[in-house]
């Protein structure tokens, strides 16, 4: 990793369709200065209220991340903070026009590319950083996920096990570097699991959820798109850890430090991942 701030090197745009309301929004990216961090502007709302992108700014993880300020809330943030990790950007504005980050693919490809093409620059301060000298683990049934000391770098080492239904027991290992992650995790899209789909529709989420942007799983192992219900194509024989690993990298990216340390994981979804970042920026 590196160990200088960076900030992008010119402003940037993105706009989509966020996949639980179907609601459409927009993305301005602004460069930050040194130990900004990373912000989300409601530009929709009196008075622009900002929301922080850190683990105190917590509202809720129902299948997604919300940050929340007061009345002003932002939700599906995690894709975007794994593709703003990826990159190493820290300081960043993040001016937004309603309250769902646009789903893009389903995957972090959308903002990879469209920060990429702006560029980073470093701020000369240094990053804050967390060593792991000790275990620091959260559970919850048998889910668990956990931060062990490594020597170097940032280990992800993730088990996805639904007990012989849905999907084969996968799992995945990776250090994330910015190569590493680009090529092997940043396109990895979401999913869902069949049984999901009432929960949805009851809930009235999912309403921007299309063929391009996840995949539903069955319980015999079919995987189809969600709503053609047409056999759906794997970017990857095992696209779902390494998105579960997608999803990890943004949650604990909250905790604002770059960690240094093994992140193991089993079964864990968003609810664990942030209890491990809040235990971490406690720590840091």
């Amino acid at each position: 990793m590196d160990s200088a701030q960076k900030t992008i090197g010119r402003e940037a745009e993105c706009s989509g369709i966020g996949m639980f309301r179907g609601e459409s929004t927009s993305l301005h990216f602004k460069p930050s200065p040194l130990n900004s961090g990373i912000s989300f502007v409601r530009v929709d709302l009196p008075n622009r209220p900002r929301v922080r992108a850190h683990v105190h700014s917590l509202s809720s993880n129902y299948k997604r991340i919300f940050l929340k300020n007061n009345e002003a809330e932002v939700e599906s943030v995690e894709h975007l903070m794994a593709a703003l990790a990826g990159l190493g950007i820290d300081n960043i504005e993040i001016e937004i026009n309603g309250r769902e980050v646009p789903a893009g693919d389903g995957s972090a490809k959308l903002f990879l590319e469209v920060l990429k093409k702006a560029g980073t620059v470093e701020l000369g301060g240094k990053k804050k950083g967390f060593i792991v000298k000790t275990p620091i683990m959260v559970s919850s049934g048998d889910a668990s996920v956990m931060a062990v000391p490594c020597e170097k770098g940032l280990i992800f080492s993730y088990t996805l096990d639904f007990n012989g239904s849905f999907i084969e027991r996968q799992t995945y290992d990776i250090e994330i570097t910015e190569e590493n992650f680009c090529r092997d995790i940043a396109p990895a899209r979401t999913f869902g699991l069949s049984t999901y789909i009432e929960e949805f529709k009851r809930l009235g989420l999912g309403k921007g959820v299309t063929d391009d942007n996840s995949i539903i799983v069955h319980e015999d192992g079919k995987m189809t798109k969600p709503i053609s219900m047409k056999p759906a194509k794997l970017r990857f024989p095992d696209e779902f850890v390494r998105h579960k690993i997608l999803d990890l990298v943004g949650d604990l990216y909250l905790a604002n430090v770059v960690i240094q340390g093994r992140i193991v994981a089993n079964r864990s979804g968003h609810s664990l991942n942030v209890q491990l970042a809040e235990k971490i920026a406690q720590n840091a």
